[in-house]
């Protein structure tokens, strides 16, 4: 009777965990979102993951997934042959539909270098060297080449400007951060150290810098046409050579005005 009695009780509680405790059993949300490439192009056949679920699934033809989650800790990933993995770690405390942002994921192009993304593709920037000039006073450094031409419709400026992406690949070993984007005034020249005020002329752009993974970078940028270099470590007093990107945005009227 005793043995009886403790079963009962034992079923009892069990049924009450099961039926109050949220985290007594296997409950399941759905994440719903969508997957773009670089240029706004739905993304399909993007392999879905979320850690702790058997089946992972795929992004269909519009590029929208939907993949089962457990409440808690939530880690999601997305992969696609050529394109950069992205992956994902948040809390979701309730089992429900979770609508997701729209996600990007960005072509990684067939060999290393930078980049300059346009309205449908890459444009690759050939690397080029810079020296150094001294007197007593100051060290110039000026670029070796010429620069990679970035054409871009005349329609794409906005009050003389256009918005920009940067795509930074390193193919075999980790992206190396820190580069920064100079503007060229004249004479392929970067900017100037004064020794004396320790004063530094350069035309410094300002950018926005996303890492994607760690082969892949981003940098948003807002240019004018014009010529610009961007440079691989640092510019000090003490640097004699180094190296970087160098090109030269314009347009198809700005081409024809430098025609003799």
């Amino acid at each position: 009777m005793m043995k009886k009695n403790v079963l009962t009780i034992t079923f009892i509680i069990v049924f009450i965990l099961i039926s109050f405790c949220p985290t007594a059993f296997s409950r399941q949300g759905v994440l719903k979102g969508q997957v773009l490439d670089g240029f706004e192009k739905v993304l399909k056949d993007v392999e879905v993951k979320v850690k702790g679920i058997k089946s992972p699934t795929k992004t269909d033809e519009n590029g929208q997934y939907k993949i089962k989650f457990k409440p808690g800790k939530v880690e999601i990933s997305f992969k696609k042959k050529g394109y950069s993995r992205r992956k994902f770690t948040f809390n979701i405390h309730e089992a429900s539909d979770v609508p997701m942002k729209k996600l990007r994921l960005w072509k990684i192009p067939e060999t290393g270098g930078m980049f300059v993304v346009r309205m449908n593709d890459y444009k690759k920037v050939e690397k080029v060297s810079f020296y150094s000039e001294r007197d007593d006073d100051s060290i110039s450094f000026f670029i070796k080449g010429e620069p990679t031409k970035v054409l871009c419709p005349s329609d794409s400026l906005e009050q003389g400007r256009i918005e920009m992406m940067v795509l930074d690949y390193s193919k075999e070993n980790p992206l190396v951060v820190g580069k920064k984007l100079y503007r060229i005034k004249e004479q392929n020249i970067i900017g100037s150290i004064i020794f004396k005020t320790r004063d530094w002329r350069f035309g410094f752009t300002d950018d926005q810098y996303v890492k994607i993974s760690n082969r892949v970078g981003l940098r948003y940028v807002d240019l004018e046409p014009g010529r610009y270099f961007y440079c691989i470590g640092e510019i000090t007093m003490r640097s004699s050579v180094g190296y970087g990107y160098y090109f030269e945005i314009s347009t198809p009227e700005l081409l024809d005005k430098e025609k003799p």
